[in-house]
């Protein structure tokens, strides 16, 4: 079974940078051309993966279809950024993409005491090994050089993302496909680690509500996240800006 932090899932973890690692080595001695198209080709197939629930998924239901949570939206454009080939692009793939990949990687809630070789886990791993191993190696074979200038954008597509999120679960329940709003990315301020954390360091960002007959405090849907957000990812992306700061430095 795959429960968090079992040794399944710290097995399940190992194989990210082995599998990254040995396809970095495999075809880092292949022409940029070559390269390219690989990565591109890794990106539409994490589209087929996405889809692939129509099929395959026991519990499928009309609005997996959709690119939902951040995952989803890196999903969604990965193929995108691809063919523009804009550096802040790329730089959301490195910055956000591979990380919040890596963190539903290190904690898949979503499949969490799913078998390791059912549908579902597998779709979730290799969706996520994608998300992750193309940014990763688009920079390690320097193809791309991350920068920490573009770390004011790298925030604004954030919270892009959670406005794209909140008004997709809206959707959701105003046609039917949900009976309540899914808190993805602990955007309407439900019950869960994201709403914990994030109001302590914004308590003030509530406002009062009738529940039951008792008045009751409630977070403001997606700006009670905004202060938590800033703290936690903006020093995050600048940690792994240090690697490329002599890089960009040289280039200037």
């Amino acid at each position: 079974m795959l429960d968090i932090f079992s040794l399944n899932h710290f097995i399940w973890l190992l194989l990210i940078p082995l599998i990254v690692y040995g396809v970095y080595v495999g075809f880092k001695k292949k022409s940029y051309k070559f390269k390219y198209w690989f990565l591109f080709a890794l990106t539409i197939i994490a589209w087929g993966i996405h889809f692939s629930r129509y099929w395959f998924d026991p519990d499928f239901a009309t609005y997996k279809l959709f690119f939902v949570d951040l995952c989803g939206i890196s999903t969604m454009v990965y193929p995108i950024f691809m063919l523009l080939k804009k550096d802040v692009l790329k730089d959301y793939m490195y910055y956000l993409g591979s990380m919040f990949a890596l963190l539903s990687l290190a904690y898949p809630n979503t499949i969490q005491g799913n078998p390791m070789f059912v549908y579902d886990s597998i779709r979730f791993f290799f969706a996520h090994l994608i998300l992750v191993m193309v940014p990763v190696l688009l920079v390690s074979w320097k193809m791309h050089k991350p920068n920490i200038k573009n770390l004011g954008w790298m925030f604004f597509f954030l919270m892009l993302g959670g406005i794209y999120n909140m008004a997709l679960t809206a959707f959701f329940v105003e046609v039917g496909l949900r009976t309540y709003y899914i808190n993805y990315m602990g955007i309407w301020g439900h019950e869960g680690t994201i709403y914990i954390y994030a109001l302590l360091v914004a308590p003030w960002l509530t406002y009062e509500a009738v529940v039951s007959g008792e008045v009751v405090e409630k977070a403001i849907p997606f700006f009670y996240i905004i202060p938590g957000a800033f703290l936690v990812f903006v020093p995050t992306w600048i940690i792994m800006s240090i690697p490329f700061l002599k890089l960009n430095k040289k280039r200037e």
